[in-house]
């Protein structure tokens, strides 16, 4: 199925006023037929991929295929293939009505709610985090002497389905300790008590990542890729 992008983002890109374009992206769901979001300027391409290439859009024919297209189109209007940044994304959703794998985790959790709080924490720490001060927007967090060692966070609100894209982060010196699947843990039972649906996004050959989702018990949705590309400016 083709969808069509937002119409003024599409328009800021064709002006080059944006700094990041993302033509063409596939979505392949766990259990369903794949969504390719595309701009209007690359329907036939993207049609032409569809068709030539479903079900297999993810294989490395079909994505050595697209993205010769699309850096032909992006050459066009200034911009280049973003090739440092992650274009293929694992996805798990987390429901209210599923059930969170329980763990005795050996570490406490904070729930940190203030930006006062967090922003003495994260000088602290080396790290910048920021929450919104609206109350709902909270941080997760293993703490220890005043510094932060692992935490999740809020990404994105989707209003469309109630539902919030989480992240997660660990200090390199503290990973493989738990640290990180009990941030993720404590945000997922809070978020989901407020019947609000957890989705949670990884590289795909971020094994580790994948391996703490599925432990909580996140179910796969999907998998994703984007052509990413920036827009090249006259002293790069």
């Amino acid at each position: 199925m083709i969808v069509i992008e937002n119409e003024e983002l599409e328009k800021s890109v064709l002006a080059g006023v944006s700094c990041i374009a993302v033509p063409v992206e596939v979505f392949v769901p766990a259990d369903g037929e794949p969504v390719i979001t595309t701009y209007s300027a690359c329907r036939d391409a993207a049609k032409e991929w569809e068709d030539k290439f479903s079900p297999d859009l993810l294989s490395d024919r079909s994505v050595r295929y697209i993205e010769n297209k699309m850096s032909a189109f992006a050459e066009k209007l200034g911009y280049r293939h973003f090739e440092s940044e992650n274009t293929f994304m694992t996805e798990y959703v987390f429901t209210p009505s599923m059930q969170l794998t329980k763990k005795d985790f050996s570490v406490k959790v904070h729930k940190i709610s203030s930006n006062a709080v967090l922003e003495k924490l994260c000088e602290a720490s080396g790290c910048d985090i920021e929450i919104a001060d609206d109350g709902e927007d909270v941080v997760f967090a293993v703490v220890e002497d005043g510094c932060i060692l692992a935490y999740a966070g809020m990404n994105d609100v989707f209003y469309s389905d109630n539902s919030v894209e989480i992240s997660v982060e660990t200090a390199p010196d503290c990973r493989r300790r738990g640290y990180g699947e009990a941030c993720v843990a404590a945000l997922t039972e809070h978020l989901v008590s407020k019947g609000i649906t957890v989705r949670y996004k990884c590289s795909m050959d971020n094994t580790p990542s994948c391996a703490l989702a599925e432990k909580l018990g996140f179910r796969l949705d999907g998998a994703r890729y984007s052509f990413v590309c920036e827009r090249v400016y006259a002293n790069d």
